[in-house]
C-alpha cells in the first residue's frame, strides 16, 4: 500500500513537470529566443524543474517573471498560453492557474511618473526646439484625456 502511494505522488509530480513548459515553449509563448530563456533564468535566479535529468522546465510564475523582464508578449498574453497547455488536465489546469493568480496578485502596479520628471527628462533628451514641439503634442494629449 504504501509503494503504490509513493508511485502515485510520484507520478502526480511527474505529470505536473512534464505539463511545464520547455525552455523552447516557453521562449515561444514570451516571444524571444531560447537563449533569453536561459539567459533569464541565470539573472533572476530561477530554478528550473528538471525531466529526465537534462530537459528543462519552468513553473508558470517563473515564465511570467521572465515575460515581465522581456517586454514583448504580454503578461496576460503568455498567461493565456500558459492555461491553453494545460486546458485538457482539469489538475494541471488548475495548479497553473493557481500560479497564475498568485503572480498576478503579487506584482506592484506600475506608478505613473510624474509629468514634471517625464517632461524634464524630455527636455534633457532632446535639441530645444523638438523639445518643445514634443511638450505642446504631450500637454494637448494630456489635456484631452
Amino acid at each position: 500500500m504504501l509503494s503504490s502511494m509513493a508511485t502515485a505522488r510520484t507520478s502526480t509530480r511527474a505529470d505536473f513537470i512534464r505539463a511545464l513548459p520547455t525552455y523552447q515553449e516557453a521562449a515561444e509563448l514570451i516571444e524571444i529566443h531560447p537563449s533569453g530563456i536561459t539567459r533569464a533564468v541565470a539573472r533572476l535566479g530561477i530554478e528550473p524543474e528538471l525531466w529526465g535529468g537534462t530537459e528543462k522546465h519552468l513553473r508558470a510564475r517563473d515564465v511570467l517573471k521572465i515575460a515581465a523582464q522581456a517586454r514583448r508578449a504580454s503578461i496576460e498574453e503568455v498567461a493565456g498560453g500558459l492555461l491553453e497547455r494545460t486546458a485538457r488536465d482539469p489538475a494541471q489546469h488548475e495548479a497553473v492557474r493557481a500560479e497564475i493568480d498568485s503572480y498576478l496578485a503579487e506584482r506592484q502596479p506600475a506608478q505613473p511618473v510624474p509629468q514634471g520628471a517625464f517632461l524634464a527628462e524630455l527636455r534633457d533628451a532632446l535639441p530645444r526646439q523638438y523639445a518643445e514641439q514634443a511638450e505642446r503634442i504631450y500637454r494637448r494629449y494630456v489635456e484631452s484625456s
